[in-house]
């Protein structure tokens, strides 16, 4: 990420939720959207760097799904799905700011019944999202009331095994934010850029 400006590095980069008293990760992938025609719009192909992540999250969420889940009523979810995709429009990068981007979350779930449906289907036959075409998603406001509850996110068993795949996108030196829910009380956002290391940075997760 070394050759992108400053709003790439903050779009392009995996945000990580952890709800400390209900142990549950949830994880954001951002994607700018460039305006064209009038709106805003997002293309992607088949075998580019966005089809390598969405292959990415199936992956973990099929080897999450392996995990059992206690009926307690704490490890409630709407979803077990962690993962969410953000389709912001590009604007001017502010770095004192520590608003959230304007633009609209698409549980990964709902984006693999879009795909399916062929909605995200341009005129021409292309790969293309619009706050039109996708019709429904969560706004900044939605979002951030069902993470805040555990509403959606891993149970306390996926989260054992997410651990270790969080912990290699963090020593893997990739730009990840963090955001921290302690159960004591405070909602802090926590931000850092991770950089390759050989100590293990996912422990400071938890402090």
């Amino acid at each position: 990420m070394a050759n992108r400006n400053p709003l790439e590095q903050q779009t392009g980069a995996d945000l990580i939720y952890y709800n400390e008293k209900y142990r549950s990760f949830v994880m954001v992938q951002y994607k700018a959207m460039e305006h064209e025609g009038g709106e805003d719009r997002f293309r992607w192909t088949k075998g580019d760097q966005f089809a390598k992540e969405l292959a990415r999250m199936e992956l973990i969420g099929r080897t999450i799904n392996s995990a059992s889940i206690s009926d307690a009523p704490a490890a409630f979810r709407f979803s077990n799905n962690p993962f969410f995709l953000k389709f912001c429009s590009r604007v001017v990068f502010d770095p004192d700011s520590t608003k959230l981007f304007k633009g609209m979350y698409i549980p990964l779930d709902l984006w693999e019944r879009l795909i399916q449906s062929e909605t995200l289907k341009g005129l021409r036959g292309g790969n293309i999202v619009t706050f039109a075409n996708v019709e429904r998603a969560m706004n900044n406001t939605e979002f951030v009331n069902v993470l805040s509850k555990a509403w959606v996110g891993t149970s306390a068993e996926q989260s054992d095994i997410l651990e270790s795949m969080i912990r290699e996108v963090l020593m893997a030196g990739k730009t990840v934010t963090l955001a921290v829910k302690h159960e004591s009380g405070t909602e802090m956002p926590v931000r850092r850029t991770a950089e390759a290391s050989t100590s293990d940075p996912f422990t400071k997760l938890f402090e």
